[in-house]
């Protein structure tokens, strides 16, 4: 089958889980005799190449030339008053072109056209559907979230998620049951040849050359520096908090851009700070799968501080490794982590109970219970699997 993934998230870039979802996946229905396409529509600045090949894999960027406005709106991203505003519009430039966007899809004659992002796209996919094209969705974003709050937002959910054939949702928070009944929870999974528990004696390598030592205990947060994620709770954490001074913290996805004023506001905590805990902080920007793999490997705990979160990637990425995983109880993640045995929960919006979490870890009896248990609950979940599961669908839905 010929499969067309239709995405404004950057394939194989590797900063965020929708990035990696589409990465992997693709990958694996690639190996099970589908033919992929990954179509991303591109602002004209960002435009230069028509095609590329990724393992085998084309990409096709549609170039678009967003509006003015919206370039002045993007410098907003993250503010307190208008920042969810100016983002929502950000991704929703898109939606200008996608007459542009359908057209030049239509030109490859793929069979189905597998939507991985909301509002950006959601005409393109209306327009697609129109003329025949069997369209599906996979719901990874919290914009569905936003409008399931109001009368108005849910009725609008009614609109724009009809005309898929199919609907995913990687938890069940997201899994739009309501809206259409065609709809299917299939989780995100891990490439366990990949992602794996290396030996202590490579370890202890690793961190050696990243400039830690045995001593030292190594937190790390694999989240992009957005709203939604989090990651202030975290910095306040351990600028309010008294840690040992062998706690060091990394954190990954400190380079995304999608938020400036996040990541400003974020920054200047850190350099405003007069706690020596400051210099235990190290961004490590947006990192490569291998080095991703190598941190969780290196890391003693992996704290996931999302204020919403399906079923994260990044978790089961850090199980799978072996490293204790400590998450806000939020969206899927209660369905993935079972307090005290495979993880620890917490509440959302909490410095002090991520303070809390990471001391209740010092207990080495339950450090070694949720560690092994980790590794059991990853196992459970496999790209390969899930590209089985979704396989499925475009059979049932497609032949």
């Amino acid at each position: 089958m010929k499969v067309g993934f239709l995405s404004v998230f950057n394939y194989g870039s590797n900063i965020g889980g929708i990035e990696n979802h589409i990465y992997f996946i693709s990958n694996e229905l690639k190996k099970i005799g589908n033919e992929l396409i990954i179509f991303q529509p591109i602002e004209k600045e960002k435009y230069t190449e028509k095609e590329r090949y990724i393992d085998g894999i084309k990409i096709v960027f549609i170039s678009i030339e967003a509006l003015g406005l919206f370039k002045i709106l993007s410098k907003f991203n993250g503010s307190k008053t208008i920042g969810f505003l100016t983002a929502f519009l950000n991704k929703a430039k898109y939606i200008f072109h996608y007459k542009k966007i359908a057209q030049e899809i239509l030109k490859y004659n793929v069979d189905i056209v597998h939507q991985h992002d909301f509002i950006s796209n959601i005409f393109t996919t209306k327009y697609l559907a129109r003329i025949g094209v069997k369209v599906a969705l996979t719901n990874h974003t919290g914009e569905y979230l936003f409008f399931k709050k109001s009368f108005f937002g849910r009725l609008l959910l009614k609109f724009f998620l009809k005309h898929y054939v199919f609907i995913v949702g990687p938890s069940k928070e997201l899994t739009p049951f309501q809206y259409n009944k065609n709809s299917y929870t299939i989780y995100n999974g891990v490439d366990l040849d990949i992602f794996c528990q290396f030996s202590n004696v490579e370890k202890i390598r690793l961190r050696k050359s990243h400039g830690f030592d045995q001593n030292d205990i190594i937190i790390f947060c694999p989240r992009r520096w957005a709203p939604t994620k989090g990651v202030i709770y975290l910095i306040e954490s351990i600028l309010k908090n008294k840690y040992s001074n062998n706690y060091k913290f990394l954190f990954a996805g400190s380079d995304y851009d999608g938020y400036p004023l996040y990541k400003k506001q974020i920054n200047q905590m850190i350099e405003n700070s007069v706690s020596d805990a400051k210099n235990s902080i190290k961004k490590l920007g947006n990192l490569s799968i291998d080095k991703m793999c190598e941190m969780y490997n290196i890391s003693d705990v992996v704290v996931i501080p999302s204020l919403m979160e399906a079923v994260s990637l990044s978790a089961i990425e850090a199980m799978a490794t072996g490293t204790p995983v400590i998450s806000t109880d939020v969206g899927g993640m209660p369905e993935l982590i079972i307090d005290g045995e495979n993880g620890l929960l917490i509440r959302a919006k909490s410095e002090k109970e991520i303070y809390a979490a990471l001391m209740k870890l010092a207990n080495l009896d339950l450090y070694n219970k949720i560690k092994m248990n980790s590794l059991d609950t990853a196992n459970k979940f496999s790209w390969k699997s899930i590209a089985m599961q979704t396989n499925k669908l475009y059979v049932k839905y497609v032949i």
